[in-house]
């Protein structure tokens, strides 16, 4: 009897573990569910940020061209100097950079254009014959010829990184120089002409 008791609370013993083991409910897991929701709102979050990098990334640089005004300068230089004062006319899409009268010790009238291809032109006017002002303007340049403009002779200078046009007339010397290519420098010295307004660039 005694065996028989044991044997039966053995089996009953293995029943038990047995019965325990999970078994397939075919219901839907509600933590497994809630893990994919939570993974689904991370992935999202992830890429919302990587675009609003990618918006930051390619938005447009500003503008790095600051543009200024010629008509104070050009005020000043009608009224002190010795020379007329030329300015380029009808260059379009042409920014004014820069501009300014010097009259002391060598009067000099200069104007600076970023092109529309992003050149810089220079306009570079002394009431001298030498072109020692021009330094800056002719450095690793060389007379390569001449050209006539409206009537008038302008050596060209010649250099790797940028070209010029200079004329000597009257005591006056003017240069037009910059990186844009030779001929527009020659169409900028074309332009050329008396300015007392401001009604352009």
């Amino acid at each position: 009897m005694a065996l028989e008791i044991s044997a039966l609370a053995g089996m009953r013993h293995h029943d038990y573990v047995s019965t325990n083991t999970p078994q397939p409910t075919g219901r839907p897991n509600a933590r497994l569910g809630q893990t994919m929701a939570d993974l689904a709102r991370s992935i999202a979050v992830v890429l919302a940020a990587i675009g609003v990098i990618m918006v930051i990334i390619h938005r447009e640089s500003p503008d790095p061209v600051r543009e200024v005004s010629i008509s104070a300068p050009l005020m000043l230089a009608n009224m002190q100097a010795t020379f007329p004062i030329e300015v380029p006319q009808n260059q379009a899409g042409y920014r004014l950079t820069s501009a300014r009268f010097k009259g002391i010790p060598t009067p000099v009238w200069h104007l600076g254009y970023v092109t529309p291809n992003n050149d810089y032109v220079q306009l570079e006017q002394s009431a001298t014959e030498s072109t020692q002002f021009l330094k800056s303007q002719l450095v690793g340049t060389k007379k390569v010829g001449t050209v006539k403009i409206n009537g008038l002779t302008w050596t060209i200078y010649d250099g790797q990184d940028q070209d010029a046009l200079v004329r000597l007339a009257k005591g006056v010397t003017t240069a037009v120089s910059g990186t844009a290519p030779l001929d527009e420098l020659k169409r900028v010295a074309t332009s050329l002409a008396t300015q007392k307004q401001t009604q352009l660039l």
